[in-house]
């Protein structure tokens, strides 16, 4: 089982050792953060699948640790009665949520679970997309960038899990067909579904989620999940950034084999995608680093 990291520095490359992270963006720490730059009244919820274990134990260890809020139910997904997936409650960028997603870090060392066919998700209130051009753009811009946030978003993994293409796929393509229709057709390809990376769940409250390509326990991941999920629906919905290059990237694109085209490192726009979305050097450093794969397992 991968080991918990709650701090790791990170050195630049080359020859300065004290050398800018990137000419604009600071190198800073890799660390667990108290509180994160997203305001502090924005709603979210995660969700973490685990595989090969016993769900009672699962079930008691949570409620004895996490208490009665946080929910453990099967995950239809994995092999029945030998997986868990537990639900937060709507959590909020406070010291009681970090605190308490640290100590559910911790109880991850213990319960030992397997992730090689398991999922991390991230639910934000729909809220944040009030209108139905603020989903397009989202989804457009999401597209635009999926092989540099797929790439993110592989955990601790060097590679994506076998059952991405069924519970996690990329939308590049979808979306492309689907907005050839209408923009209405795109919403309702990504509504109410669970093949892709990103959905519109219409439910009693509404909800957007990220299904990210991998599971990982570093709560440090977790945390740049949130931040970068959260800003990336916030640039959607301002739309300071150039539209017409982004649905020419969507037009244009073509590939056959889109998976194997993610694995690659674009670190020019991996950059560009930090500059679109965050406007924090520290949450553009803490981006980076992972993107790069700084503390991947060999």
């Amino acid at each position: 089982m991968t080991k918990l990291i709650f701090f790791s520095r990170i050195l630049p490359r080359g020859g300065d050792t004290m050398r800018r992270f990137y000419d604009d963006i600071p190198d800073v720490p890799f660390v667990y953060r108290e509180a994160l730059n997203i305001p502090k009244k924005v709603n979210f919820g995660l969700e973490f699948e685990l595989d090969k274990i016993d769900p009672d134990e699962v079930y008691k260890l949570v409620r004895k640790n996490m208490g009665s809020s946080w929910i453990v139910k099967s995950d239809d997904s994995l092999t029945k009665g030998e997986n868990a997936e537990i639900v937060s409650p709507v959590l909020q960028n406070n010291k009681e949520t970090w605190v308490m997603l640290k100590r559910l870090a911790e109880l991850f060392q213990k319960i030992d679970a397997n992730y090689d066919k398991c999922s991390f998700q991230v639910n934000f209130d729909g809220s944040l997309l009030p209108r139905d051009a603020d989903k397009v753009n989202f989804l457009k811009l999401f597209a635009m960038y999926e092989d540099i946030i797929f790439r993110f978003s592989k955990g601790d993994d060097k590679e994506f899990r076998e059952s991405i293409e069924m519970h996690a796929a990329p939308i590049i393509l979808a979306l492309k067909g689907a907005l050839s229709i209408s923009d209405s057709a795109a919403i309702h390809m990504f509504s109410n579904q669970k093949r892709y990376g990103v959905t519109f769940k219409n439910l009693k409250n509404d909800l957007i989620e990220f299904r990210s390509p991998n599971m990982t326990n570093n709560p440090i991941y977790w945390q740049n999940y949130i931040s970068t999920f959260y800003y990336l629906l916030e640039a959607s919905k301002k739309g300071k950034y150039d539209k017409t290059l982004v649905d020419e990237y969507i037009n244009g694109f073509a590939r056959i084999y889109i998976l194997e085209g993610y694995e690659r490192e674009r670190e020019e726009k991996a950059r560009e995608f930090v500059k679109t979305i965050f406007p924090s050097g520290v949450d553009k450093s803490y981006f980076m680093h992972q993107y790069r794969g700084e503390n991947k397992k060999d």
